[in-house]
């Protein structure tokens, strides 16, 4: 942990995008140990590049998360909101504390996940300071319907990009952010109960502006997009606290109101909506359905047609073609 306090130090002079010299950063560590924190930058995503005189350079300048400014955004000051720079899964973060948290809900974010989970046990890539790996812990005294809850947080997603001029978004069931047929944006939702508390762990990633150097590009296999592609700027601390405060109010709405606001608009909102699509899962005949999406059924399931007969299927994962 020392190791990575030092570098974000090294990091905090060189978000500027400007060429600093050695003198600069020569209080944080010994001249000859700046190859050690260029390559431990470069396996977090952030590339420090060497110039001559003895100047470095960072090559994609990001803002770091601040706690102070996400709070002054925050409508609810009751939140509890924790950040990490370096943590191993945001989610599993909250897994591991549940007997301690009696907060209607939590929040905790990173700068970078070294195991991220993505939905079907996928890894989730993401780069130090270059996307938003966040999760919310949401506590109730009752059950949710589970398939639900990642369709309502996604649609909630879509509407928010939508307000700050992100057009041609939509989602891919059931809770992957899609903008120009690539991957923004992906959610995971876990429950567990202890002691008749409900708990709902909903992780978010979203990617700012991912570098394709190195191997990210190829982990990604090319279906990606990043949030400045877009052209729509915004401070990621501002970012992230107006996505708490949009899934704070509706998932309040959510549990006095039930799924049927959010089910009514689904289909607005659905990329492959009437589309031939492919579902895998091990878990029926053959691992494949083939067929038309004809939306979701009210329980959060999507509804495929084959030969005329419409089925409703749980868990998979959605090709359309």
């Amino acid at each position: 942990m020392k190791n990575i306090k030092i570098l974000i130090k090294i990091i905090n002079i060189l978000l500027d995008g400007k060429i600093h010299y050695s003198y600069e950063i020569g209080s944080y560590l010994v001249f000859n140990n700046i190859n050690y924190y260029i390559n431990l930058a470069n396996k977090l995503g952030v590339f420090i590049i060497s110039k001559s005189n003895n100047s470095y350079q960072l090559l994609n300048p990001f803002t770091l998360l601040n706690k102070n400014i996400i709070i002054n955004y925050l409508k609810l000051k009751t939140i509890k909101l924790v950040i990490i720079p370096i943590v191993n899964s945001t989610n599993k973060y909250f897994i591991n504390k549940l007997d301690n948290i009696n907060n209607k809900c939590c929040v905790c974010i990173s700068e970078y996940q070294t195991k991220g989970i993505g939905r079907n046990g996928k890894k989730w890539i993401n780069s130090f300071g270059n996307s938003l790996c966040l999760s919310i812990c949401w506590l109730l005294k009752k059950p949710l319907l589970y398939n639900t809850i990642g369709i309502v947080i996604s649609i909630v997603l879509v509407n928010l990009l939508k307000k700050l001029g992100i057009k041609n978004i939509g989602i891919k069931w059931p809770n992957d952010l899609y903008l120009n047929n690539k991957k923004l944006a992906g959610i995971l939702v876990e429950k567990t109960n202890i002691n008749n508390n409900y708990y709902y762990i909903i992780g978010i990633g979203i990617n700012l502006n991912i570098s394709n150097i190195n191997n990210l590009l190829y982990e990604l296999n090319n279906n990606w997009i990043n949030l400045v592609d877009t052209g729509v700027t915004i401070n990621r601390n501002i970012l992230t606290a107006r996505i708490i405060n949009s899934i704070y109010h509706w998932l309040i709405f959510f549990e006095q109101n039930g799924f049927s606001y959010f089910f009514n608009l689904w289909k607005k909102l659905d990329i492959f909506i009437n589309r031939q699509v492919l579902l895998y899962n091990q878990f029926y005949n053959n691992n494949f359905i083939y067929g038309i999406n004809r939306g979701i059924n009210q329980y959060g399931a999507i509804l495929i047609e084959t030969n005329n007969v419409v089925r409703a299927y749980y868990t998979g994962s959605l090709v359309g073609y």
